[in-house]
């Protein structure tokens, strides 16, 4: 059946006729059948086509696949298990046919129909690998989550390299593979993803990226609509997951100013949430930021914790049954 997300996109540049570069989008999925139909209809919309759509999907039960299946999206299917941050976007880029992939999560949502041209309108410039969107939350999103959107994600767009390491310290490899857009060939260069990686493998690369010389664009220009209601448990767990993940690179947590950010973070969160619900959610604040940082430090020390409590500690219990050892990884991926 033909689908949606056939069409190249063409322009005339100096009298000539020019095919933009193809661009591949690739969205992970897990009982996603509600949200899809959204998301893909807005990548319908958008005004510079994907010539694909693959769908990487984790045994949904739901229909996940029927609806990806009826706008003309690839699937490909994957065992729940199997599911790895780093490995299973590898896998869906060795599938796909254009120049440029961009990754995006099924839960979030272009703002507009500009999204996917703005996004990879930095990756024309060669030392520009890797373009990340700003993230607006959606509606009903609760206040402390508000704030991290509009603090992580601000209005004006920024070329990192590594020259910013010493201002920015680790905000210098921020990235979201929520909507993010990566030129194959440098991508496919450095090794892609870490892998097997619990957690933050676009931070990962984008920090293998800039220390390998190459520049990574935060394009505020490019929006999707993307937030969360975790609640504290879920908020431990994601970050239990984010400081393990740090094993894939030591060097990382070397570069400093990670601490003095989130001093930074709670103090204007403190004074944003006392403006838009007044004292009654101040105390959420701290608890919420004293699950992040004991999930955080436990997912920093995870090499002396038992294995068989990390499957219970993280939200990828997978990861943990895969790994074939229990002490911490030696390999520092990504050090130059």
């Amino acid at each position: 059946m033909e689908g949606k997300f056939s069409e190249l996109k063409f322009f005339r540049k100096a009298g000539v006729l020019v095919i933009k570069p193809a661009v591949t989008l690739i969205i992970p999925t897990l009982n996603g059948a509600g949200e899809l139909p959204v998301l893909l209809e807005q990548i319908s919309l958008q005004t510079v086509k994907a010539i694909e759509v693959i769908i990487i999907d984790s045994q949904s039960t739901d229909k996940t696949t029927q609806v990806a299946e009826s706008y003309g999206a690839q699937i490909i299917t994957i065992g729940r298990d199997e599911f790895d941050h780093g490995a299973t976007r590898n896998l869906a880029v060795t599938k796909a046919k254009g120049d440029i992939v961009i990754f995006m999560t099924q839960d979030a949502v272009p703002a507009n129909e500009e999204t996917i041209g703005n996004l990879i309108k930095p990756l024309e410039q060669p030392d520009i690998i890797v373009s990340y969107a700003r993230q607006l939350p959606k509606a009903g999103t609760k206040v402390t989550d508000k704030f991290l959107r509009l603090y992580n994600y601000p209005a004006q767009s920024k070329i990192k390299s590594k020259e910013d390491i010493p201002a920015l310290g680790i905000g210098t490899f921020q990235n979201s593979n929520v909507c993010a857009a990566y030129r194959r060939a440098e991508f496919e260069k450095l090794g892609g993803f870490p892998q097997p990686t619990v957690s933050n493998e676009d931070m990962l690369f984008a920090a293998k990226a800039i220390l390998a010389g190459y520049k990574v664009a935060y394009t505020a220009e490019a929006m999707v609509l993307h937030s969360h209601n975790y609640n504290c448990r879920q908020l431990f767990k994601r970050y239990f997951d984010i400081g393990a993940s740090l094993d894939n690179a030591p060097f990382i947590k070397q570069v400093g100013k990670a601490e003095s950010k989130g001093l930074d973070f709670i103090c204007n969160q403190l004074k944003f949430v006392h403006a838009e619900s007044g004292l009654v959610s101040v105390p959420a604040v701290f608890f919420e930021a004293l699950c992040k940082y004991a999930g955080y430090k436990l997912g920093v020390n995870h090499c002396l914790l038992p294995k068989v409590f990390k499957k219970y500690l993280g939200l990828q219990k997978g990861y943990w049954t895969r790994v074939a050892n229990n002490t911490c990884n030696a390999k520092s991926w990504g050090k130059t």
